[in-house]
């Protein structure tokens, strides 16, 4: 049971992998618009006085969608910032135990953000509320799309702090460190190197 436990988690983090780049892709695609929405509203300000309506408002929208949708993204390839003065000195046991400790903080201050936010979208729903700008937009779409982005990464963290215990149970705790652990200055530097070549490869093609 706990073999196929554990592969039932492997394929699920897999599929959620997959979730979380999409969603990381489409939030930062959702940015650049909001960039170009805003330096387009610049440019036609400063050489034909006029203005794009709401390009202020959409920007702070899209910004707030896009890094919510990417917060799964980052934690599931242990981009989040870890301080590790000390951290890289104690003995691998306590450092994964020391990593558990984290997800499950990070998890802790994500479930009641999710869980306020979706009291503030269920009560903007209720009483219809909209943007107080010439756009009234309906303020429980961003607010739906932004809580979206946080579900997403409770859900994701979930299914890592468990792949995590179990590991850590098991007494595997390389996969511990290579679920949850943070990221070394070789890891780091391997990733630079292998985007370094890809680069100049696809110059080269």
């Amino acid at each position: 049971m706990p073999a196929t436990m554990r592969t039932l988690l492997a394929s699920a983090l897999r599929a959620a992998e997959r979730g979380s780049a999409l969603a990381a892709l489409a939030g930062g695609w959702m940015i650049l618009a909001a960039a170009a929405l805003v330096a387009v509203d610049v440019v036609l300000r400063k050489l034909a006085t006029v203005t794009v309506g709401g390009a202020d408002e959409l920007s702070g929208y899209a910004l707030a969608i896009g890094s919510t949708w990417s917060f799964a993204f980052v934690m599931l390839n242990r981009g989040n910032v870890r301080i590790d003065a000390l951290y890289q000195h104690l003995p691998r046991r306590v450092v994964a135990v020391c990593d558990l400790l984290a997800v499950l903080a990070l998890l802790a201050f994500a479930s009641l953000v999710a869980w306020h936010g979706w009291g503030v979208m269920s009560y903007a729903w209720t009483i219809g509320s909209r943007s107080n700008t010439s756009l009234a937009v309906p303020l429980a779409v961003p607010l739906a799309l932004w809580w979206t982005g946080y579900a997403w990464f409770v859900a994701c963290g979930i299914l890592l702090l468990a792949r995590s215990v179990m590991a850590l149970a098991a007494g595997d705790l390389a996969a511990v460190n290579r679920l949850i652990g943070a990221r070394s200055v070789q890891e780091e530097a391997a990733d630079e190197l292998q985007v370094a070549t890809e680069s100049l490869g696809s110059r080269a093609s």
